[in-house]
């Protein structure tokens, strides 16, 4: 039977105009999938939307950049005529009685004579410090800066004030690491803030030690002050009292942050961080 079988296959085999191809596994041949042009044309109508929708953000962030320019020129326009207003409230009113004072301590000093060098010191820091104050008040009217951040010396304005600070009782430690040069707009505002910040332990602090550090960290310049005096309750004490609001004004106007932590008897700590 099974030759019979054989014989008749190739019989047929030898009719067909073709021979027969067997194919195998490894010899099957794959085709490829016909092109998918409504892919591609979606996909490039997805490119082009995107395009178009990017160029449309880059506008609207151009129009956001003008508008932001606009706005700082009359913040700053605002601010040069609160400036003048101030300039003029100075002059006509604290100047005079500044001046006033430096006379009448000096007369002071014509008509009385301290016996002991303490007595005699006083009075002379009294009579440096009214000066100084005096001085202080025609910068602020002509519009220049204190003149202890002269020629970008930051570092040597604060250990001034930190000195002044230890003359009169304190124990004061100033760090500083090599900070270089900074923008006009930082020193001030970081002089204003070490200065007020000082000027609260003199007035609230009570005899401390006090420590002062200014370093930067990466991109960012850090000021801290720091006294283990009698501290506050922030929650109770109105912010204004302090000159708080003054330095979280100063530290908002740089894009910077501020960290004001105190407890009743444990003393104040202060930290500023600026973006360069």
């Amino acid at each position: 039977m099974i030759e019979a079988w054989f014989i008749r296959a190739r019989q047929r085999s030898t009719t067909m105009t073709q021979p027969i191809a067997i194919i195998t596994p490894e010899h099957k041949r794959y085709t490829s999938p016909p092109f998918d042009y409504a892919r591609v044309a979606a996909a490039g109508a997805s490119s082009e939307q995107w395009r178009r929708e990017r160029e449309q953000l880059l506008l609207l962030l151009a129009e956001r950049e003008a508008e932001i320019r606009v706005l700082r020129s009359m913040v700053s326009e605002a601010q040069r005529a609160e400036q003048r207003r101030v300039a003029r409230e100075l002059h006509d009113g604290v100047a005079q009685q500044i001046t006033a004072v430096c006379l009448q301590l000096q007369t002071l000093t014509g008509i009385y004579r301290p016996r002991s060098p303490e007595t005699r010191a006083a009075l002379e820091r009294a009579i440096e410090l009214a000066r100084c104050a005096a001085d202080e008040v025609r910068r602020v009217i002509a519009g220049a800066p204190p003149a202890a951040l002269d020629q970008h010396r930051l570092a040597e304005a604060l250990r001034r004030e930190a000195l002044a600070l230890q003359r009169d009782g304190w124990q004061v430690t100033v760090q500083i690491a090599g900070i270089g040069l900074l923008p006009n707009d930082i020193e001030l505002a970081l002089f204003r803030i070490a200065q007020e910040a000082l000027q609260n332990i003199r007035r609230h602090a009570g005899r401390c030690r006090v420590q002062v550090t200014l370093a930067h960290e990466g991109s960012r310049v850090r000021l801290e002050v720091v006294d283990d005096g009698r501290g506050f309750d922030p929650q109770q004490i109105a912010a204004e009292r302090f000159g708080l609001a003054g330095m979280r004004e100063r530290a908002a106007l740089l894009g910077g942050t501020i960290d004001i932590q105190s407890r009743p008897g444990c003393g104040t700590r202060i930290a500023i961080l600026v973006d360069l």
